[in-house]
């Protein structure tokens, strides 16, 4: 059997519903109580009046005018009571017959009195079922020798009282009840998407990582909470085959440079090598071992500044500055090839940012640029305003890249056919999206006019 006090939802539902009806009963009580203290305050009002009425009645006429004034009212149909009893008990004049019931007074304070009996004789003659009837009233003593009751019926008071209580109570067992009903119902009904969620949960677990939980469609927590974990277990799928796909690039993009300085060794040991041929095998084994160290370095960087583990420090740069700079680092080799470099950047264009990756990045472009287009090849660097951002790009007149390689070229490792033959990594794209990832900048491939290719970096300027 379910514990239902185990469900937070349950447990949420029965304390909101045990405040609710305290706090109903609190509100019913104390409307309760004003309405109790007002009908009798109404009545405690009337029998004042009465017995301050009677009391200059007595002092101006005594006992004869007393008994006949209370003789006329006593005839007058309304819920006052009149009594003058004599020391015998009897009931001298009024409109109350049933004396019995004056032997069982219960006396307060200020001489107030309260007693009930059964409906009298007047009432029985009407037809009507008995009850019990409640009277309030005043005790007076007349000379000694005769007692005055004034009094008024209080029976329609009470059991309205009486109503207003058994109201309050079956309304608040049904609130009650009704409330843990619904929070067993809907408690239920969140048990089942938990359990739904938890059996999805078990099976991902097991392997199954293709597995979504269930989402529904109401747009509440549970499914909210559903979505977005099916949003994190989609982005680790993604990771995982990543993952899978750059250890395979790894094995495959390693393999040649080890390979090569195995067999270079190999030949140098079954040969009869001379110094210098030793001097060349090692020098092919150092470039071959850069080769694996440039790649590893490559890869811990992307790994830095993707996972944010790299603190790096922002600056004011001057971007012209920074393209001058970077454009007669690579002039040398650009010119071995007949390459032109043009820097097309605006003045005075500055942007705050990490001055390292963003030189990492351009440089990265341009090598990628000469290593990969023709000889005579154009390459143009530059930056300029847009809004809010900087734009920087790097274009040249090369074979360029074909639409639907575009994005499979910024991820790691991916290197294209035609560049296989080329000494290089296929890490220059991916460290570039790192670097423009951390600046909160984009990065897009575009086709040059009429041929080449255009790498488009927008960055914001305050970031």
């Amino acid at each position: 059997m379910i514990n239902l006090f185990r469900l937070t939802s349950f447990r949420l539902i029965f304390i909101y519903t045990i405040l609710l009806v305290i706090s109903i009963c609190l509100i019913t009580f104390y409307l309760y109580w004003s309405t109790a203290r007002d009908l009798q305050n109404r009545a405690d009002q009337d029998i004042v009046q009465e017995s301050k009425m009677l009391v200059r009645v007595y002092q101006r006429g005594g006992v004869k005018e007393l008994a006949r004034v209370i003789s006329q009212l006593s005839q007058i149909p309304n819920a006052n009571l009149y009594a003058l009893r004599n020391d015998k008990n009897d009931i001298v004049v009024g409109n109350f017959t049933d004396k019995d019931s004056l032997w069982n007074l219960e006396r307060f304070d200020d001489n107030w009195v309260s007693f009930s009996s059964i409906r009298n004789s007047q009432s029985v003659s009407a037809n009507l079922p008995l009850r019990k009837q409640f009277y309030r009233g005043k005790e007076f003593i007349v000379r000694g020798s005769y007692n005055l009751i004034i009094g008024r019926d209080v029976s329609n008071e009470i059991y309205l009282k009486e109503r207003f209580l058994n109201t309050i109570i079956s309304a608040t067992l049904l609130i009650l009840i009704l409330g843990l009903f619904g929070g067993y119902i809907l408690s239920r009904n969140i048990l089942n998407r938990i359990s739904a969620i938890n059996k999805t949960s078990i099976e991902i677990m097991d392997g199954n990582l293709l597995q979504r939980l269930p989402v529904g469609p109401t747009n509440d927590e549970l499914n909210q909470l559903s979505i977005n974990l099916n949003n994190m277990l989609d982005r680790l799928n993604k990771l995982m085959t990543g993952m899978k796909d750059v250890s395979d690039n790894i094995a495959h993009d390693l393999r040649t440079p080890l390979n090569k300085i195995r067999t270079n060794l190999e030949v140098t040991l079954m040969s009869n090598p001379t110094t210098e041929s030793y001097k060349n095998s090692v020098e092919e084994v150092i470039q071959d071992i850069d080769i694996l160290i440039n790649t590893f370095n490559s890869l811990l960087a992307i790994s830095r500044v993707d996972s944010g583990s790299l603190s790096l420090d922002k600056e004011r740069i001057d971007i012209n500055s920074l393209i001058e700079n970077i454009i007669d680092l690579w002039e040398p080799l650009a010119e071995e090839r007949e390459i032109t470099l043009t820097n097309q950047s605006s003045q005075n264009i500055y942007l705050q940012g990490n001055m390292n990756l963003l030189s990492q990045a351009l440089s990265n472009l341009i090598d990628n640029a000469i290593k990969y287009g023709p000889l005579e090849n154009k390459i143009s660097i530059g930056a300029k305003f847009e809004k809010e951002n900087v734009i920087l790009w790097v274009s040249d007149s090369g074979p360029g890249i074909p639409e639907k390689d575009k994005e499979r070229v910024l991820e790691r490792f991916s290197r294209l056919d035609a560049s296989r033959n080329t000494q290089g990594t296929g890490l220059g794209l991916s460290l570039v999206k790192s670097s423009i990832k951390f600046h909160k900048g984009t990065i897009q491939l575009l086709d040059s006019n009429p041929k080449g290719l255009i790498v488009k970096l927008k960055i914001p300027k305050g970031f």
